[in-house]
């Protein structure tokens, strides 16, 4: 009996001391920060995640949940990183690192841009939502960032309808040719494609033999841009010639 009660004594000491200490989430969070500076994503994300299943104090949520998708950001897991922002934003609307959010839900989509001649959409997809961020959030210090990105995506989608244009146009397929520039003249005015528009624009409607339109655009690609001035007026002479 006396041995079974050492053995059991030997038990539960052993037990005590294989106790995890209690969780400290303070601790914890300067763990994870540190490996965030270290862009151990991955790790730093474990630890977030830890915080946000064990600690006890609730005001920590917002954090990791911002947290959390920064690590998604950093490893340009920008799927998972604009989910992740967008649950922030449905819990924490009004939260000070709100428009921070909103940002980050564009940049998602704006490291999603390849080449003008592929899919319009990650282009589209970031001037709605630096509009959203505009909108709801004014004068956020994500204000001047909202405005660079949105016109460096207006620029992007008007060098893809400019890039359609002219492949059409090479086709000689003068109408499609023409809708696509009239769509880039209309929906991005003052874009860096806009005198190559009104260029493509001029010469399909003289195939199509529409010449007073023809014209309309040369004229207005003399008035808008000097540079270009001599060569619209090559066409302008065509266009005199009965």
């Amino acid at each position: 009996m006396k041995k079974l009660l050492i053995m059991l004594l030997l038990i539960v000491c052993a037990a005590c001391a294989a106790k995890e200490p209690p969780f400290d989430p303070v601790i914890a969070f300067k763990d994870a920060e540190e490996s965030m500076r270290n862009k151990d994503y991955e790790k730093a994300r474990k630890k977030y995640q830890e915080i946000q299943e064990k600690s006890p104090d609730k005001s920590y949520d917002a954090v990791m949940m911002l947290r959390i998708a920064d690590t998604y950001f950093g490893e340009e897991k920008y799927s998972e990183a604009q989910v992740e922002y967008q649950a922030f934003l449905n819990y924490h609307p009004v939260h000070k690192d709100a428009a921070y959010a909103q940002y980050q839900i564009g940049m998602c989509s704006y490291n999603d841009l390849t080449t003008i001649d592929r899919d319009p959409t990650p282009a589209q997809a970031v001037i709605k939502e630096m509009r959203t961020l505009l909108a709801k959030y004014p004068k956020s210090s994500y204000e001047e960032l909202a405005k660079k990105y949105t016109a460096a995506c207006r620029d992007r989608l008007s060098e893809y309808e400019l890039y359609v244009a002219k492949y059409y146009h090479k086709k000689e397929a003068y109408k499609a040719a023409v809708v696509r520039c009239e769509k880039l003249l209309k929906d991005y005015p003052g874009s860096s494609a806009e005198k190559d528009a009104l260029y493509y624009a001029g010469l399909s409607y003289m195939e199509l033999n529409e010449r007073d339109k023809a014209r309309i655009k040369f004229e207005a690609l003399t008035e808008k841009y000097p540079a270009a001035k001599e060569t619209a007026q090559v066409f302008l002479r065509k266009l005199r010639t009965p």
